[in-house]
């Protein structure tokens, strides 16, 4: 039986920001915050990562502390309440939703990536209902090209042969039935697995949406599949789809009935639980917007290489290095061919820590760079920060002719700004 949720089960944080009964941070009552607790312990006790994205603590005077940690999305626990969770972004009137969304659509494993995240961030909806949103408009398109059909195997006990007699079926069955034949038979139609998936997805959706023009949709869409049967097996009827030219424009609205159905999730709460979730880490977020911003501008001039080439700290292959981006350029000064590694790191930079907060690990990770890649510029970027002040973009450690930058990427507003600074590099 499906939970129907209601619009004020959805509490909403920020990265990093504490959920207690009392005292600073997001508020919750005893019920909520005891459900939280309960589901973080028991998806420890199994080996998953609720400690991941959660972090249980005690702080005097307080008493318990549940903090979120750089996961962000939507965790639906088993009573129906919802914890959205939104990335800690530079700017007191920033849309962090917004802001989130348009990373997501650059994550290779995100299924859309045609929607305008600034209309949907903008909006009243929970993220969990934004995500449904893309995925019905995704089965609409599906269902305006046409829905695939494909030759389904059925053994039916019919009064009329057809097909292939099932003779082992037929003697055992009809042996007193002779009117009777046990037959194999192919069935052309729309009962195929893509099908079942996205009709058990729409039936879910049905279930779980809180917002009445999705369920309206959900509704409308899965008249369309009155001749399919519900999956009941989604991991095997997702292991028997082989990519194909006939089922291309079905990899998209599979991807999100893959996520909405927790075949694949991306933070991995699955199991026995009844726990609904789509957590995305923050550290991958913030590489593959920066990637795809730099292959964006970049590509004809760079030649760009996401996680690799991997090298080795020493000669016998220990330690192995993988930069998340290589960019091989030439010089604008003089037409030598160079190499720049740039790295990322999601995490609060602080004006009054030692070294704003670079950790010493960090920092021997980038001149270990330096010196396997052969090259004079590193470039570690982490977001700009509230804490920082907005002068601070480039903070520059320098050894002989190693240089390592630390430039602070304004994630709303900063692609502009980052391209240029790249180009200024070179002068």
């Amino acid at each position: 039986m499906q939970v129907i949720m209601r619009k004020s089960d959805v509490i909403e944080v920020m990265e990093y920001e504490a959920i207690v009964r009392r005292g600073p941070g997001q508020k919750v009552d005893k019920e909520t915050f005891e459900e939280l607790e309960e589901l973080m312990l028991e998806l420890s006790s199994e080996g998953r990562d609720g400690l991941d994205f959660l972090s249980l603590s005690s702080r005097k005077g307080i008493g318990k502390v549940i903090r979120a940690r750089n996961y962000v999305g939507v965790l639906q626990m088993p009573s129906g309440r919802q914890l959205q969770i939104l990335p800690k972004i530079h700017g007191a009137k920033v849309d962090a939703r917004a802001a989130m969304l348009k990373m997501l659509k650059t994550m290779r494993d995100f299924p859309s990536k045609s929607f305008d995240a600034t209309n949907l961030g903008s909006s009243d909806m929970s993220m969990f209902e934004i995500y449904i949103k893309l995925f019905l408009k995704e089965v609409s398109l599906l269902v305006r090209r046409g829905l695939k059909s494909d030759y389904r195997q059925l053994e039916e006990n019919v009064r009329f042969y057809k097909g292939k007699m099932n003779f082992a079926r037929q003697l055992t069955i009809n042996h007193v039935h002779k009117e009777r034949f046990f037959v194999t038979y192919d069935e052309y139609g729309i009962d195929c697995a893509e099908n079942r998936i996205l009709k058990k997805a729409l039936m879910k959706v049905i279930g779980v949406t809180t917002d009445a023009k999705n369920r309206k949709e959900a509704r409308r869409l899965l008249e369309y599949f009155e001749g399919t049967t519900e999956s009941h097996e989604v991991a095997k009827d997702f292991s028997s789809i082989f990519d194909s030219r006939k089922n291309g424009h079905y990899q998209i609205p599979l991807g999100w009935a893959r996520l909405l159905l927790n075949d694949s999730n991306v933070s991995n709460t699955t199991g026995s639980l009844n726990v609904q979730s789509l957590l995305f880490s923050m550290n991958q977020l913030f590489e593959s917007y920066i990637a795809k911003t730099i292959k964006h501008h970049f590509d004809e001039k760079w030649d760009i290489s996401l996680k690799g080439p991997v090298e080795h700290l020493f000669d016998n292959g220990s330690f192995r290095l993988i930069p998340d981006i290589v960019v091989k350029y030439q010089g604008k000064r003089d037409g030598r061919l160079g190499t720049r590694i740039i790295d990322t790191k999601w995490k609060v930079l602080n004006h009054g820590n030692s070294n704003f907060g670079i950790s010493s690990s960090d920092m021997y990770q980038m001149f270990a760079y330096a010196k396997k890649y052969s090259c004079e510029q590193v470039v570690m970027i982490y977001p700009l920060v509230e804490n920082l002040p907005n002068d601070i973009r480039d903070i520059q450690y320098t050894d002989g002719d190693i240089t390592v930058h630390i430039y602070l990427f304004d994630c709303v507003n900063g692609e502009e700004d980052l391209v240029c600074f790249l180009q200024g590099l070179d002068s």
